[in-house]
């Protein structure tokens, strides 16, 4: 048996040497998870797509019809793990008259920020408001849960950072099935969701079709 006192010093060096490199390479460290009120934090505020509307007007190619010009606005409330989010389109008036549509429209939607049962990783689940509840009387300072009806088959699932989030409603019919009640305003109900830096991508339909509403924090530089 050869004993380990009779291993070259030259290869002890190089493996002590070529060590600390071989676990900074494969040891990174990793952010710390995501707290609910650490996403509260980060996905509050208000956003606005005029940049995006502008730069797609600019374009030879501009889209017909126009790109909506569209503000969210996202409202902590009293409990850390529910915000309010208020989504407001400003429609082309001639689309509007052909669709029979108002020239504005809105919507809004409670967010409950929870963990889910089987993994306990987070989602959001969106929340719509009974139809008894007048919109405009919605307060984010006086928040009651009674006043929505959940959307859980419209959860949203995918990363949880602490300085970017990007979830997404999965491809399960339920969902489309609970939309449907919503009538005219299911439209607004976010597909996919992506926040980080200045920036948060707001995906809803438009005209029957998925649209990527790409806005900026208003008073960003």
């Amino acid at each position: 048996m050869v004993s380990r006192a009779f291993v070259p010093v030259a290869v002890l060096v190089a493996s002590v040497s070529l060590a600390p490199s071989e676990m900074a390479q494969c040891k990174e460290p990793e952010p710390p998870a995501a707290s609910i009120a650490g996403v509260a934090a980060l996905l509050a505020g208000s956003f606005d797509n005029a940049a995006q509307v502008a730069q797609d007007r600019g374009r030879a190619s501009a889209r017909v019809p126009p790109l909506p010009h569209v503000t969210v606005t996202v409202e902590p409330t009293q409990r850390s793990d529910w915000e309010l989010w208020r989504v407001h389109m400003d429609v082309d008036p001639e689309v509007a008259r052909e669709a029979g549509a108002d020239t504005a429209l809105d919507a809004v939607w409670a967010m409950n920020i929870s963990r889910g049962s089987n993994d306990h990783s987070l989602q959001l689940i969106p929340y719509s408001l009974r139809g008894s509840v007048n919109a405009a009387a919605v307060k984010a300072d006086a928040f009651d849960e009674t006043q929505w009806l959940s959307l859980e088959a419209c959860v949203l699932r995918g990363q949880f950072g602490m300085k970017h989030i990007v979830v997404q409603v999965g491809g399960d019919e339920m969902c489309v099935a609970a939309a449907m009640g919503l009538g005219g305003k299911r439209a607004f109900l976010p597909s996919l969701i992506e926040r980080e830096g200045d920036s948060l991508h707001y995906q809803l339909m438009y005209l029957g079709n998925p649209l990527r509403i790409d806005a900026r924090a208003v008073g960003s530089g």
